[in-house]
């Protein structure tokens, strides 16, 4: 056969390899992959949905590699030298890129271990002084993490980074959450009296679960900072639906305790200054 035949030959079977390919990758996406989000639909556990997530994220990758090497073969260039040196290759790129290879690795992880998931409410390290670290799982990428916090701001949070932080998820378990918040009074105080006041303002607080308020005297001394506080340091424990309405519903039991407190004529602390003359001063 002509040389000219046979070349003409090789770049027909190129065109068919590449359709097959496109065909391939259309019979995967409308049967092979409708079929497991099915599947993925009718289970309650949510790790069939991450793998399938999974699937669809990395088999376009796969299936162009794959017809990357056989038009390669198909062309009479040999795929075991160049395998060879993609390997080499993937070493240095690996080492050059370790950042980015370890933000897919831990994406990876991220899918399969399910610390989070996607409309998650969960809370994690802030990433600065303004932007607090709640928010909702938006998006769950090979190499970053969407997370929209709760001043409608998104984050984009790299995976490694998301992987090695103290992750607090609240969305697991549909249950109340408990929400404290701490306030001084005077030494002098009643303490069963402001035990009385505070609790009846915070069930007193419509989204407050009923009869969940519990006070509790915290300590009279700063561990942190090591000197004696300026009161008593109270806290009050109680319970709410939903933990998106931690804030307004804290809110509206610092108000109630405010007013309470105030109508019972119990002081707040208030901070104790010592002025003290400069030596040599008349």
């Amino acid at each position: 056969m002509p040389e000219s035949w046979e070349s003409i030959n090789v770049w027909y079977r190129s065109g068919a390899i590449i359709v097959a390919g496109i065909f391939a990758h259309l019979v995967f996406k409308l049967f092979v992959l409708r079929a497991l989000e099915k599947i993925s639909d009718a289970t309650t556990n949510d790790l069939d949905d991450r793998l399938v997530y999974f699937i669809k994220r990395f088999h376009v990758i796969v299936l162009t590699f794959a017809l990357f090497l056989l038009l390669l073969q198909n062309h009479g260039i040999a795929i075991t030298p160049f395998l060879a040196s993609a390997g080499i290759a993937g070493i240095a790129i690996g080492l050059a890129a370790k950042e980015t290879l370890s933000d897919i690795l831990s994406g990876i992880f991220l899918i399969a271990d399910r610390p989070i998931r996607i409309g998650d409410r969960i809370k994690i390290e802030r990433p600065g002084k303004h932007w607090g670290g709640w928010g909702d799982v938006t998006e769950i990428g090979l190499r970053r993490t969407q997370i929209r916090n709760s001043d409608g701001i998104i984050l984009d949070y790299p995976n490694s980074v998301l992987a090695n932080s103290v992750i607090t998820n609240f969305s697991y378990l549909d249950k109340p959450v408990r929400v404290r918040v701490r306030f001084q009074v005077n030494y002098n105080a009643d303490l069963d009296h402001v035990e009385r006041v505070a609790k009846a303002a915070i069930n007193s607080t419509p989204t407050v679960i009923a009869n969940t308020a519990d006070i509790v005297v915290r300590g009279v001394w700063d561990d942190d900072r090591g000197h004696q506080l300026s009161g008593v340091l109270v806290e009050g424990r109680y319970f709410i639906e939903d933990v998106r309405n931690r804030t307004r519903v804290r809110s509206q039991v610092l108000r109630n305790l405010i007013q309470h407190l105030n109508e019972a004529n119990i002081p707040f602390a208030t901070q104790r200054m010592r002025i003290s003359p400069e030596e040599g001063s008349p």
